[in-house]
């Protein structure tokens, strides 16, 4: 079922539903009550997905066939012109799976921070 693959992929990445929702772009609930009431979510939301997380097996989402995560590859044309490809590092798909998962942290961590310093500016 498409929404028992995403909650597999929220806790694949280590972060909230809230968090996944934030790194999407989407509000909050759009991706909880699919999972909650085991509906599917709309095209958009799945390109959202998409687009925020490129290794994402777009197969294994929609139909669960396949690995959840493709290989990663570094593709040199989407870096800016004053990397030179001599100057390129690559990583494996888990090393590159903790970084998102590490930056899905901090932003939280920022959020939480973020409260913290409005609670202190309105007391």
């Amino acid at each position: 079922m498409f929404s028992d693959r995403l909650k597999q992929l929220i806790t694949h990445l280590k972060v909230s539903i809230t968090s996944f929702e934030t790194s999407i772009g989407v509000s909050k609930g759009s991706i909880a009550k699919p999972i909650q009431n085991g509906r599917n979510v709309g095209s958009d939301v799945v390109a959202k997905i998409l687009s925020a997380y490129p290794n994402l097996n777009l197969e294994w989402l929609i139909a669960g066939t396949g690995e959840m995560m493709k290989e990663s590859k570094i593709l040199e044309d989407q870096f800016p012109e004053n990397i030179l490809p001599g100057n390129l590092i690559t990583i494996t798909k888990d090393e590159f799976i903790e970084l998102q998962r590490k930056a899905l942290r901090q932003e939280d961590r920022i959020r939480e921070l973020e409260k913290v310093v409005e609670e202190l500016r309105k007391g």
